[in-house]
């Protein structure tokens, strides 16, 4: 047997998670629908979990609620539809949702397969604010805005001036050839799915070629930069946790 060379790996503060590397596993809170865990708190120092969920057609999850974490959903292919506190959120591709934390939720395909990346965290309150109420929207609701690089632009898909909220979820879209303008290293941990295109992500000292539907998990202050190639526009929805400073919450 002839095993290729793969472009996953794990480096220091990172790793790189391939659709050559998937290995379907399965959830409870999921049912028996096939999970890939692209990360986890396994994964130190890692305080998410960050999961690619395919539905049979019709199939669906256990509708469960674990105390005190909150959860996003992201529509990648197929049908699906989000169904919590008595409201449905349809999660068809670019579509997302924001469950709030200790709120039960079920995840149903309609008449074909769905797949969803989902991203599961404790939500860390902080006194004076209440913690954020349900939302639900489609990446196409409002136009990506400019940014001081010319090429870059960007959507953010939860409010980001409310220190209510714990995360952020964005979509950062490069034409070709542009890329950020400096390499960043910050106390902010990311979780980052390709969702179109390529090009060269800075990790750490090394140079990774990242394509569509890989995933990068980078923990804090792990250096990093991103560089579309010159093939066509590239995107990514990251996720990346704001407005605290890593003293963990209180759990009850």
């Amino acid at each position: 047997m002839t095993v290729e060379l793969s472009r996953g790996t794990l480096g220091h503060g990172y790793t790189v998670v391939t659709p050559a590397n998937h290995y379907p596993s399965r959830l409870p809170e999921l049912g028996d629908q096939p999970v890939v865990k692209l990360v986890t708190p396994r994964m130190a120092p890692s305080r998410i979990g960050e999961y690619l969920v395919s539905l049979s057609a019709g199939g669906g999850t256990v509708r469960t609620v674990e105390a005190g974490f909150e959860t996003f959903v992201y529509g990648l292919d197929g049908t699906t539809v989000l169904l919590a506190d008595g409201a449905e959120h349809p999660l068809g591709p670019g579509a997302f949702a924001y469950v709030p934390e200790s709120t039960a939720y079920d995840l149903r395909a309609g008449a074909t397969a769905g797949r969803v990346l989902v991203v599961k965290r404790r939500y860390e309150g902080h006194p004076g604010h209440d913690a954020p109420a349900a939302i639900s929207g489609h990446r196409d609701d409002e136009p990506f805005a400019e940014t001081a690089v010319p090429g870059f632009t960007r959507r953010e898909l939860l409010p980001v001036g409310d220190p209510a909220w714990d995360f952020n979820m964005s979509l950062l879209r490069f034409a070709p050839g542009v890329g950020l303008d400096k390499i960043e290293v910050h106390d902010e941990e990311h979780g980052l799915y390709m969702t179109e295109g390529g090009g060269t992500y800075m990790l750490g000292s090394e140079a990774h070629q990242v394509a569509d539907g890989d995933f990068i998990y980078m923990a804090p202050y792990c250096p990093q930069g991103f560089t579309a190639g010159p093939g066509g526009p590239a995107e990514y929805l990251l996720y990346k946790d704001v407005w605290r400073d890593g003293f963990s919450a209180p759990v009850d």
